[in-house]
Formats: structure tokens, sequence, C-alpha cells
């Protein structure tokens, strides 16, 4: 049993790094679009438009390093096996919240975006894919890591002791 659990932890440990750096190179993209408008806004000089920009970053990138950070985190705490459980309780517990909301934010629009086309519109109804597919990916890795923590009875020093 405890080769198993060590194999789910190093997989666990993988995933988390890969949502993670995932998430990092979405803030980037998102903080980069933020500055690439600066030379497009119709009022203003550069040093009034930026700190629109800045607080367009810190609004909407800020957030995702944080949690790609976090992410990150839990990825080095899983891999090496030191003091996981309630980081990942904690952590996971939360973040079922937005997935779950996100995975109905997706099937929401989906199926607007159906009844939208079935009147001629619909244009826009591949966006609704977006939402789905984060908050299927944040759901899925919270269950998994959530399951894991909870057969886990106590934090141990490493992963060969549990």
């Amino acid at each position: 049993m405890t080769k198993l659990r060590s194999l789910l932890l190093r997989i666990l440990a993988v995933g988390h790094l890969i949502w993670g750096l995932l998430l990092l190179l979405l803030a980037a993209r998102l903080a980069w679009s933020a500055f690439a408008v600066l030379a497009y806004l119709s009022t203003g000089t550069l040093w009034t438009n930026l700190p629109v920009a800045f607080v367009l970053v810190l609004r909407q990138a800020l957030p995702l390093v944080a949690l790609g950070a976090w992410m990150l985190i839990l990825s080095r705490r899983l891999w090496s096996g030191h003091r996981y459980r309630n980081a990942l309780l904690v952590a996971h517990g939360i973040l079922m919240l937005p997935g779950v909301l996100a995975v109905a934010v997706g099937v929401y629009a989906l199926r607007a975006a159906e009844a939208s086309a079935a009147g001629g519109g619909g244009l826009l109804g591949t966006w609704g894919v977006l939402p789905l597919g984060l908050g299927l990916c944040t759901v899925t890795l919270a269950l998994l890591s959530l399951l894991l923590a909870m057969t886990v009875r106590h934090d141990s020093a490493a992963v060969g002791e549990q």
C-alpha cells in the first residue's frame, strides 16, 4: 500500500506542477495583453494610461499568479511527501466551489449558445468551453487531492511512513 500511495503522490504532484505552470502562463498572457494595449489607448499619455494597465494586471493576473504559485508549492510538498494533508484539504476544499461554479457557467453558456444558434446567432458559443474546461480540470484535481488527503491519517515527515 505504501508503494501505491507513493506512486499516487508523485502523479498528483506532477498534476499540480502542470496545473500551476498553466496558471502562471495564463497570468503572463493576461499581463502581456494588458500592457500591449497601451499603444492603442486613445486618451492620455503613456504615463496616464500605465496605472490603468497595472490595475488590469492586478485584477486579472495576480490571483492566477497566487494560485499558480500555491499549486507549485503543493506540488513540491506532494513530491517530497512532507506535511501535505492539511494543505490539500484546505486548498482543494476551497477550490471546489469556483471549480463547480465554472463548470456550471460553462454548461449554461453552451446551452445558451445552442439556443442562440437555433435562432440564427451563436457566434460566441465556443466561449462556454473555456470555463467548462478550466472548471473540469480544477474539480478533477481537487477531487483526486481530497480523496488522497482523506485516506491519510496524519501528516508525516516522509512518504514511506504513511
